[in-house]
């Protein structure tokens, strides 16, 4: 597996411009996170990635090359600390698939003092139906307070991901008409009966 987790807060400036751009289609995705335990001001902030060695175009989830940034968070990376309420907040490159969206909520099943917020930059293989179905039982669970943005804050993600010394000139404005198609996109998916 190839995995980069980097116990450094900080992501390199290109990777996030790239990364979270939401008109470009890179395979690789993006987890960055912010945890805050009980009623403590402190946040732990980590970032993981995966990305595939082989250059299979199949978007499935079955590539056995591949061990998603979401499920290897959850489980190499998360640490439950006593029985405190923890607040995390994910701001993702691509939208979690039908099978990070089961991992997510048995996660949150065993983990009743966990709520997630997730943001996420463009969205992943939605003609497939079982990522819209696993996304709409996911944004139903009680745990995930937020999965309706299609549109992280750059800003905040920039000043909070990258050290501070490097210049922000990364400007969502350029692809403002992405962000708003994506975010109609995820609307509709998680709007959609099922009936």
């Amino acid at each position: 597996l190839s995995f980069l987790f980097c116990f450094s807060m900080y992501i390199p400036a290109e990777a996030f411009r790239q990364h979270f751009d939401p008109r470009t289609y890179l395979r690789e995705t993006y987890l960055l996170c912010e945890l805050q335990w009980g009623g403590s001001a402190k946040l732990w902030r980590h970032w993981v990635r995966n990305y595939s060695y082989d250059n299979n175009d199949n978007d499935d989830g079955d590539d056995d090359n591949r061990c998603h940034a979401e499920k290897y968070f959850l489980e190499e990376v998360f640490e439950p600390r006593s029985y405190k309420v923890c607040n995390m907040t994910w701001y993702l490159s691509w939208s979690p698939c039908y099978k990070c969206c089961d991992i997510i909520q048995n996660f949150l099943e065993e983990h009743h003092n966990v709520n997630i917020d997730i943001y996420v930059a463009r969205l992943h293989c939605i003609n497939d139906a079982r990522n819209c179905r696993a996304l709409r039982e996911l944004a139903s669970l009680e745990g995930v307070n937020y999965l309706a943005s299609v549109s992280p804050d750059y800003r905040y993600c920039w000043e909070t991901f990258i050290q501070e010394d490097v210049y922000y000139n990364f400007s969502p404005a350029n692809f403002r008409s992405a962000i708003e198609r994506n975010r109609l996109k995820l609307d509709n998916i998680l709007t959609v009966s099922t009936l």
